[in-house]
């Protein structure tokens, strides 16, 4: 059994943050936690340098936000050069939320005393508390379990997941109309993409029962799906924006946090909504994980889960059908 952690932390705490977006939100409980426990010390959290914006102006938890500059595209930095950011701070204990070995190497080679994570990939001789991973846990349980049991688990429940968000300038809606922004991925999601076809009718039958302004979001890898999206909307003359591939990470964030309603399939944009408290309709084919493990712990929202006869792959989702879809959205918007 590993002992906790139980001589007093004086020096800074690097958490190394989940590499996509949604799991990175998650994890903000755990450090809410860490928080808690060290109201004064440094919590350096170290992110991709694409999520780094939306930590920037965290305003809860007095966060230094480290690029880690080993994925930086332009100029990629070695593991050598980010240990070597790391030394610079003093760090005494790392929380380390990926399960690659090259994370638990980083933190030896930046001299750190407690290094905490999951037994994975050959790493346990690296780390100072270490864990079984059990892969029943949702994923904030896993990341908060990380805190809470190197310090002898002070605390029995996990935070709200919460990232800051302001109004958002680019919504151009009619204000008597309810705002929904809708993320049903391009075909780059795979089996998680709802097909455009049957995005436009949930859509239409929305704007059916409550005519609504819709505000169609993604990168630049989704253009081509919802610009057919964009296509039926406007031949039926619903009423929208297309701002796919038109956002950065933080004016989408502020965008979800602005709407009525989110629709959308699994995917980060949906932990966005979560943390914002905006409500949410998720359209659950098959995942990259179990539904039940990244499911948002949210109450304002409707989750649609297939779970028909569907052999292939690509096609599960599609047992959610536009009017299922379209249900939900009244239901919530009435709520």
């Amino acid at each position: 059994m590993t002992r906790p952690i139980n001589k007093k932390i004086t020096g800074a705490i690097l958490v190394i943050q989940p590499k996509f977006i949604g799991d990175a939100i998650n994890n903000m409980t755990a450090i809410s936690l860490l928080r808690e426990l060290y109201p004064n010390n440094k919590i350096i959290v170290l992110v991709k340098p694409l999520l780094a914006p939306i930590f920037e102006r965290d305003d809860r938890l007095n966060l230094t936000v480290m690029v880690d500059e080993r994925y930086d595209k332009k100029q990629k930095k070695s593991i050598f050069y980010q240990a070597k950011k790391i030394k610079e701070h003093n760090v005494q204990l790392a929380v380390i939320m990926r399960s690659a070995f090259s994370e638990a190497l980083l933190c030896t080679l930046a001299n750190i005393k407690y290094k905490i994570g999951y037994k994975k990939n050959g790493r346990s001789w690296l780390l100072s508390h270490k864990y079984k991973l059990n892969n029943s846990h949702h994923y904030i349980n896993r990341y908060c379990r990380l805190v809470n049991e190197p310090h002898g688990q002070p605390f029995s429940s996990s935070p709200s997941t919460y990232i800051f968000s302001k109004k958002s300038e680019l919504i151009k809606a009619n204000h008597s109309k309810p705002v929904i922004a809708v993320y049903y991925g391009g075909l780059v999601k795979k089996c998680r993409h709802y097909p455009s076809p049957q995005a436009f009718r949930s859509l239409a039958l929305i704007d059916q029962i409550s005519s609504s302004h819709f505000i169609l979001v993604g990168d630049n890898q989704e253009t081509s799906e919802n610009a057919k999206i964009s296509q039926d909307l406007s031949d039926n003359n619903i009423d929208f924006q297309d701002l796919t591939g038109k956002t950065n990470l933080t004016e989408l964030v502020d965008i979800i946090a602005s709407v009525d309603l989110l629709i959308t399939i699994d995917s980060g944009a949906m932990h966005i909504a979560s943390a914002t408290k905006t409500a949410f309709v998720a359209v659950v084919g098959l995942g990259t994980s179990p539904w039940s493990i990244v499911e948002p712990k949210y109450e304002n929202k409707v989750s649609l889960v297939a779970n028909g006869n569907r052999l292939n792959d690509t096609e599960i989702i599609e047992e959610i059908t536009p009017e299922k879809i379209a249900e939900a959205s009244i239901f919530l918007l009435e709520k």
